[in-house]
């Protein structure tokens, strides 16, 4: 086998409460991760050519050492001591900065893809480790099961009960910093953060519509008819729909340069096939 076709899933965060900062600067959260059924698509391919070469349909910005996927292969030459050389295709179908994890999906994809292309023989664990180096989603990605987590999101603990709730998602064009929504929430009063995380089931909304007023309106207007929530740090909003004519209203009121997804849950990864 020379080439290894995979889809990468995206998540959705149901709830996210940061509940303290550690001494290495990584914060402790709890929150519970939902596969959905919108897909990265990754190729990896041998090369006879000794580099790791990573393109998306989306242009160099994320090309080549800028994307996460060739620092994942890069982790697992050095985990084997062995350089692993090989050609990378992303079409990128989730949003960048959008908090569907589509960055960290690709990084688990690449890790379990050039594990099982390559025949290396890492256990899921092994990948997981390496993973959490990577990012604090990853971990969750080669997992690749609905999961509780806590720590700083590599602590899983399997959601036995599958989902059959339909998502409608909106996308609103922005793209949130992780870093930069963790960095303002350590900026605020202690009071501040004991009331979002008596309020809301997300932490980082009261941040984002601060930050996005003109998402801000739009969100409070969706949200007389429909429960929103925000995914991750942002800037994805989505919510659970049984009638589609009925969401057919909903979209109406979004502004025209907003992408929409419809969505259903996964109960596991399309990885995991390729995992001992």
């Amino acid at each position: 086998m020379d080439s290894l076709k995979v889809n990468c899933p995206a998540k959705l965060n149901l709830n996210l409460s940061v509940l303290s900062k550690r001494t290495d600067g990584m914060h402790e959260i709890k929150t519970h991760f939902q596969l959905i059924n919108l897909f990265d698509e990754m190729l990896i391919k041998k090369t006879s050519s000794k580099s790791i070469s990573v393109k998306t349909n989306l242009g160099a910005s994320i090309d080549g050492r800028k994307n996460i996927v060739f620092d994942a292969i890069r982790s697992l030459s050095n985990y084997i001591e062995k350089e692993i050389y090989c050609d990378v295709e992303i079409v990128k179908n989730i949003p960048l900065g959008g908090g569907l994890g589509g960055g960290s999906s690709n990084a688990a994809a690449a890790l379990i893809g050039t594990n099982f292309l390559f025949k290396l023989g890492l256990s899921c664990a092994e990948l997981m480790k390496l993973g959490k180096k990577l990012g604090a989603d990853v971990p969750f990605f080669i997992f690749g099961k609905n999961a509780h987590a806590s720590g700083i999101g590599e602590k899983l603990f399997e959601e036995i009960k599958h989902s059959n709730k339909k998502y409608l998602l909106l996308f609103p064009q922005v793209h949130s910093s992780t870093k930069e929504f963790f960095s303002e929430w350590d900026n605020l009063s202690k009071s501040s953060q004991e009331s979002i995380l008596a309020k809301e089931e997300n932490s980082f909304l009261p941040i984002f519509l601060e930050k996005n007023q003109d998402i801000k309106r739009i969100f409070n207007e969706l949200n007389k008819n429909n429960s929103f929530k925000l995914s991750g740090t942002g800037s994805t909003i989505f919510c659970t729909y049984n009638d589609k004519n009925k969401i057919e209203k909903t979209l109406k009121k979004i502004p025209t340069k907003w992408r929409h997804s419809f969505c259903e849950p996964l109960q596991c990864s399309p990885l995991l096939t390729y995992l001992k």
